[in-house]
């Protein structure tokens, strides 16, 4: 289209991110991104950035899902915050958070996500909990955010009460915000709860469906993520790199030997490169298993990654 001269207005890439996102494909996705960036004043746009927040996060990639959600010229200060978490100097951040006179939604979620991303979260807990007494609504990236830190606390209480004020807003059929109650569940041992949301989700993408799978694995029920895998495969959701992250650490754990070899090989077909990560767990599976020669080719394939 883009080649044939055909205007690219805002209404075309309203339009594409969605698909994109549905089937994961990530590598279009950011070719259209920066097709946007470069030539169109749309990207500005809330619109614009809400589609490619939602398309990264169909891909999985909730990394760059938030540099998005963060970049807009009047998010600079919140931006900085980010930057700051990323590079390990937390306390600049938090200068940064102090020194405001008013405070947002988003530079509430920004300080959140610093904590959370350095693994205070007792102190995004305190963050979380200013926030909810203050004049702000969390919006559902700070939901998100308030969900996955109830997970790494292990707050049931708290988290299923975020839970109720979510559902009042329809967030829960926001894809990141669904991934996210289907984690916090699983960490909390309540399987049937993660099931429950992840049914309840009209339109589910990679995101959803490695949820389920990573809750699956987290309460050792390691056959049932080995059959969501297959459904989600064969309903033709395609597995993102996280989707074969969760299934080889849950073969790693379960010592699923032929099943790992089966996930892996699929990779190929999903184009997606393995991980040293992913060779390693093979080559301990196939070493453990005594299939030494294909152990062998794997450690020198893993040479060139």
């Amino acid at each position: 289209m883009v080649e044939e001269g055909v205007e690219v207005n805002s209404v075309v890439v309203m339009s594409v991110l969605p698909a994109m996102g549905e089937v994961s494909e990530q590598r279009l996705g950011k070719e259209v991104h920066a097709y946007v960036v470069k030539t169109t004043e749309y990207y500005r746009r809330v619109p614009i950035q809400s589609a490619l927040i939602d398309m990264y996060c169909k891909c999985g990639d909730m990394s760059l899902a938030r540099r998005v959600f963060y970049s807009s010229a009047e998010r600079k200060t919140n931006s900085l915050m980010v930057m700051y978490s990323k590079c390990g100097v937390i306390e600049y951040s938090e200068r940064l958070f102090d020194s405001m006179e008013k405070r947002t939604v988003i530079s509430w979620t920004a300080m959140i996500d610093s904590y959370a991303e350095n693994g205070y979260h007792h102190e995004a807990l305190d963050v979380i909990r200013s926030m909810q007494s203050s004049k702000h609504r969390p919006d559902s990236v700070a939901i998100a955010r308030m969900l996955s830190v109830c997970g790494e606390l292990k707050l049931v209480k708290h988290g299923k009460e975020i839970h109720a004020q979510l559902l009042k807003k329809d967030f829960a059929k926001v894809p990141f915000v669904s991934a996210e109650l289907i984690n916090m569940y699983g960490t909390f041992g309540e399987v049937n709860k993660a099931k429950l949301v992840f049914h309840a989700v009209p339109v589910k993408c990679s995101m959803t469906w490695t949820a389920l799978i990573r809750a699956y694995g987290n309460n050792e029920l390691y056959e049932d993520a080995i059959t969501l895998f297959d459904r989600m495969t064969s309903r033709g959701s395609t597995p993102t790199h996280f989707t074969f992250d969760a299934m080889l650490s849950i073969f790693d754990r379960a010592r699923f030997v032929d099943d790992a070899y089966r996930i892996f090989k699929l990779m190929t077909k999903y184009k997606i490169e393995p991980s040293k990560e992913h060779f390693d767990i093979m080559v301990r599976l196939l070493t453990h298993d005594g299939q030494l020669e294909k152990a062998q080719r794997l450690i020198e394939m893993s040479s060139v990654v």
